[in-house]
């Protein structure tokens, strides 16, 4: 049987002589890990269609709970100056790892998989990074569910309206954090992070966040992940 679907392209892994296994984040598969034959030959017709983040119509053969074979490969967006911007690329490789460490295999997901591919174009025209990761990673946390509560406390269920911590995967109230590990989160990063959640793409270009409130967003982040899906 013939599969077709859009892909982009999240990671590509050297097998055997000369084949890839390609990780894609697809639209209609959502995960999957595919085998390309033969693309590291230098005649090899695949051309760039497995560098990472190139958005392409793919066909695949194969059962699914074998390793299937890409026949075809279509690329509609390379975003190449993406790829040639070493440090955007090198910013936007943590959503990749994101992606390859959070994302259900054989899953659809619709809403995420829209919202990367817009980020991407709206990330090559600005060739800028760090607002569309921090707000990238919150909405994949949110859609996934991996997102605490910012307005109540993860313990008590307490409204946080004075000073809030976080520990091991919970927004926590002061009282709560008594006899817990934790660190504190400021009202203002708190607030943010919650407004972030429900932005859309297009807001993004709009504002500025502050170094200081963006660096808590971004520490908050790489904690939050770390504690709650072991990335």
């Amino acid at each position: 049987m013939i599969y077709s679907t859009e892909g982009i392209v999240l990671k590509n892994t050297d097998y055997a002589e000369a084949d890839l296994i390609v990780a894609y984040f697809s639209k209609d598969f959502g995960l999957i890990n595919l085998f390309a034959k033969s693309p590291r030959k230098i005649k090899s017709r695949w051309g760039s269609s497995f560098e990472p983040l190139t958005y392409a119509r793919i066909s695949f053969i194969g059962k699914e709970d074998k390793l299937q074979k890409i026949i075809q490969s279509d690329i509609i967006q390379p975003f190449q100056k993406i790829r040639e911007n070493y440090k955007l690329f090198l910013k936007l490789s943590e959503v990749l790892r994101l992606f390859l460490d959070i994302l259900p295999k054989r899953e659809p997901n619709h809403e995420l998989f829209s919202l990367f591919l817009e980020s991407l174009f709206f990330m090559e025209k600005t060739q800028s990074a760090e607002i569309y990761i921090v707000f990238l990673k919150v909405k994949t946390l949110k859609i996934l569910g991996y997102l605490p509560d910012f307005r109540h406390c993860g313990v008590c269920g307490v409204s946080l309206d004075g000073e809030s911590f976080y520990s091991d995967g919970f927004v926590i109230c002061k009282k709560c954090s008594s006899n817990r590990q934790s660190h504190v989160l400021s009202q203002g990063v708190l607030k943010l992070l919650n407004t972030i959640s429900q932005w859309k793409l297009s807001y993004l270009e709009r504002v500025k966040i502050a170094e200081k409130l963006m660096n808590e967003m971004k520490d908050f982040l790489k904690n939050h992940i770390s504690n709650t899906i072991k990335v």
